[in-house]
């Protein structure tokens, strides 16, 4: 997924598209150039949360991301709902805090959601101490 598409979302959701669903480019640009560095902040976020959960050779590095044409490094279920989110929170902060808050609690909520640790499969021990002595 491209961030150009998480950027045209996240403008639907704080309702900066035009009634035939086109952007407006002179009230958008703005929030246009501010998309890049606010995508590269929440990606490295949650990439750095998911690396905690992976083995040291599956970890990957964050890539900044320099141009909204560039692809996402996280799938698209976490694309489309963390980051235009997060991205709609940071974006709406000075314009509307009340509106900038919802979305950040959403973000909040759905990062508990989909970040969640997977269940480690259970370790069998060895009772190196024999509990089943009786007194």
């Amino acid at each position: 997924m491209l961030a150009e598409e998480v950027f045209r979302i996240t403008m639907a959701m704080i309702d900066e598209m035009t009634t035939a669903g086109e952007l407006n480019e002179t009230t958008t640009a703005e929030y246009r150039a501010k998309a890049p560095s606010i995508l590269s902040m929440l990606q490295a976020e949650l990439i750095g949360i998911e690396n905690r959960y992976r083995d040291s050779k599956e970890q990957i590095s964050p890539v900044p991301i320099e141009s909204l044409d560039q692809p996402l490094q996280i799938d698209v279920i976490k694309a489309t709902t963390l980051l235009t989110n997060g991205l709609a929170a940071n974006l709406m902060v000075v314009e509307d805090k009340t509106l900038a808050s919802f979305f950040e609690q959403r973000y909040e909520e759905m990062k508990g959601l989909f970040l969640k640790p997977k269940p480690r499969k259970p370790e069998t021990r060895r009772d190196v101490y024999d509990s089943t002595l009786n007194y």
